[in-house]
């Protein structure tokens, strides 16, 4: 890599490097659970942005990447030094696993931007109620908590003490996904959560401002 900077810098007086346009984050122990996979096999894919190589090559949210160009994707930290070292135009081979099976998709790279979106979560964990009053979205609430979204489940409340306010969620979060259905609605959102029974896990996915991420809580309804 640092061979590579310095010919950049040489040849042309900036580094350029690849970018993919993905929001990833790590893979926890109930995450990797959630989604079939062993911890830290890949990351997570919780966010791709329109227009990217990511969203026109087709990877979706909840994509895991395993692999880029044959090398093993461990951390987001490895996933950023892989695509950091191609160059815009570079197309890479990337493996992912979707739904228990595995891809492989060729994305072109363009020049990147930005640094790769890294979301995380608090590593606390407590046997609480999930403690989460949600209501449908409105145009006024979407405005108060800088949503560019239409649709979706508002959380308006996060309960002290609760599980949700352990795993970091709070007022103003939106609510997309319940285990990998789609949530526009209060409609959806209570037929995905009348179909988890006590004890399950549930898994979310969730939208902060203008950033996404995945969350697991643990139902004791």
């Amino acid at each position: 890599m640092a061979k590579q900077v310095i010919e950049q810098l040489l040849a042309k007086g900036k580094v350029v490097r690849g970018w993919l346009g993905v929001g990833i984050q790590p893979l926890t122990p109930e995450l990797a659970k959630k989604f079939g996979v062993t911890e830290n096999e890949g990351v997570l894919v919780n966010e791709v942005f329109e227009r990217d190589p990511a969203a026109t090559a087709g990877i979706k949210p909840g994509d895991i990447i395993v692999s880029i160009d044959g090398a093993v994707v461990d951390s987001p930290n490895k996933l950023s030094r892989l695509i950091g070292t191609l160059t815009p135009g570079a197309t890479a081979t990337i493996e992912v696993v979707r739904d228990l099976r595995r891809v492989i998709l060729h994305v072109p790279l363009t020049e990147r931007r930005d640094a790769p979106v890294i979301a995380s979560l608090p590593e606390a964990r407590t046997e609480a109620k999930l403690g989460l009053d949600v209501q449908d979205l409105t145009a006024g609430l979407a405005d108060k908590f800088n949503l560019r979204e239409t649709k979706g489940v508002l959380i308006t409340k996060v309960e002290a003490g609760s599980l949700a306010q352990a795993e970091g969620l709070r007022e103003g979060d939106l609510i997309k996904e319940v285990n990998r259905a789609d949530v526009s609605s209060m409609g959806d959102f209570n037929a995905a959560i009348s179909r988890i029974r006590r004890g399950d896990t549930v898994l979310l996915r969730v939208l902060r401002e203008s950033r996404a991420f995945y969350v697991v809580l643990k139902s004791n309804q």
